[in-house]
């Protein structure tokens, strides 16, 4: 499997206990910087496996239904 994949694998199995994923729960879940994470979150949104949206003013990811 790829980085990639791994990642979304990690995301998806988060995002079954709770309503919305933020970019320090990515950041803390894949290790990875804040660059890496926003690219991440950034192609996930384009790829429409999530949506952007907002949790007490502050930026969070849903899964695209």
């Amino acid at each position: 499997m790829d980085k990639a994949t791994l990642r979304w694998n990690k995301i998806q199995e988060y995002l079954k206990t709770h309503d919305y994923i933020m970019n320090a729960d990515v950041r803390e879940l894949c290790g990875v910087s804040a660059a890496t994470e926003n690219r991440i979150l950034a192609t996930l949104v384009d790829n429409k496996k999530l949506t952007k949206c907002y949790e007490h003013g502050y930026r969070s990811y849903r899964l695209k239904i």
